[in-house]
């Protein structure tokens, strides 16, 4: 009975059997035709073959083929073997059928996956060049930020050094070691330095120290004391740097190496009591636990006046002689606070002391 199954059903053992037969098959269909013909020759017909006679037997024929150890190497190598040569058989009938058959889909599916990787890739690749390209451009605008505002620093640097008075190197600390501040007479009208309270030996040079004193004051630094305000006596005025003639002459002298306001030490501030708008005037008026109130560009401190035991009566005040220049000392670790003016009014032989320390 013929086997009906399809060929792609069939064993390579079995496929190869049906060819072996179809060979055969079409081999005893040739031989038919060549014998009908007359062209077949009978196989039991034995065939006469005559040996050629030898002309010399004494001679060694002469050798045409090399010796079997020294065979000739081939001209040309051997082909390469086809890849598929030891492939699965196929027949053409079958190659047609799988021409006309419809595609994969599997194979589809791998080919469209294939070019979604591929487009990601891209895009990925495209990402990454334009992220490296906005990262470099900025890193040029940080670049060029960083230099404007180098520049601006740098004008505004100079601005300020511009406007900045430096403090005058004169001798105020050799002054303050021999007499306090704020000393001054009457000459008719017109006030003057009171040398006769300097000893005599430092008469000459301070003579030339209070001739030669500039008339523009060093600009007060940021810790520095810029105003006093006293609410008991009425005073508020601004703060100089120096204590010298002409820095009174503006109002209130912030003595030069004493601390700042709200630091550990003694801050002293000085004043004239009858000249130059009598800022000090009232100090003798100033009792124990009164404010004062001293300020710098961004804070206000707040200074308590401190009691004096005078012949047992409880004062806010000290008067002492112009020489007394131990009220300047440092104060050590206490937040201290001295005003310092002449004293009496007019008469001006003595100098009015007030203390006081800070108020945490």
């Amino acid at each position: 009975m013929r086997d009906k199954r399809p060929v792609d059903e069939l064993s390579i053992e079995e496929l190869e059997r049906i060819l072996a037969i179809r060979k055969r098959e079409a081999r005893l269909a040739r031989l038919q035709t060549y014998a009908s013909k007359g062209r077949r020759i009978p196989s039991g017909r034995p065939v006469q073959v005559q040996t050629p006679e030898r002309l010399a037997p004494h001679l060694a024929p002469v050798p045409t083929e090399p010796e079997a150890d020294s065979a000739p190497e081939p001209s040309t190598p051997p082909a390469a073997r086809r890849a598929d040569y030891f492939a699965e058989v196929t027949f053409e009938d079958e190659l047609e059928l799988r021409a006309m058959q419809p595609p994969d889909p599997e194979q589809a599916r791998k080919r469209r996956k294939q070019l979604w990787n591929a487009t990601l890739t891209a895009v990925e690749i495209a990402a990454v060049i334009g992220l490296i390209v906005l990262l470099l451009g900025l890193l040029e605008s940080f670049n060029e930020l960083s230099q404007q505002t180098a520049a601006l620093q740098a004008e505004a640097e100079a601005t300020r050094r511009a406007q900045f008075v430096p403090p005058t190197p004169t001798p105020l600390i050799n002054l303050a070691a021999v007499v306090l501040p704020s000393g001054h007479t009457f000459r008719g009208d017109e006030a003057i330095f009171n040398l006769e309270e300097v000893p005599a030996q430092y008469r000459d040079q301070f003579a030339n120290f209070t001739a030669s004193l500039p008339l523009r004051r060093p600009t007060p630094s940021r810790e520095g004391p810029v105003r006093i305000r006293i609410p008991r006596i009425g005073v508020d005025s601004q703060v100089v740097t120096g204590d010298d003639w002409e820095a009174l002459k503006l109002g209130v002298g912030h003595h030069i190496g004493s601390a700042n306001p709200g630091e550990r030490g003694n801050m002293v501030l000085s004043a004239h009591n009858d000249i130059y708008g009598e800022i000090f005037r009232h100090l003798d008026r100033l009792q124990p636990g009164d404010e004062i109130i001293v300020s710098t560009w961004t804070k206000d401190y707040t200074y308590i006046v401190q009691p004096n035991n005078e012949r047992g009566v409880i004062k806010g005040h000290q008067i002492v002689a112009p020489t007394d220049v131990w009220v300047l000392g440092s104060g050590g670790d206490a937040k201290r606070l001295t005003l310092i003016s002449c004293y009496p009014y007019r008469v001006n032989t003595k100098r009015i002391v007030v203390f006081a320390v800070l108020k945490e």
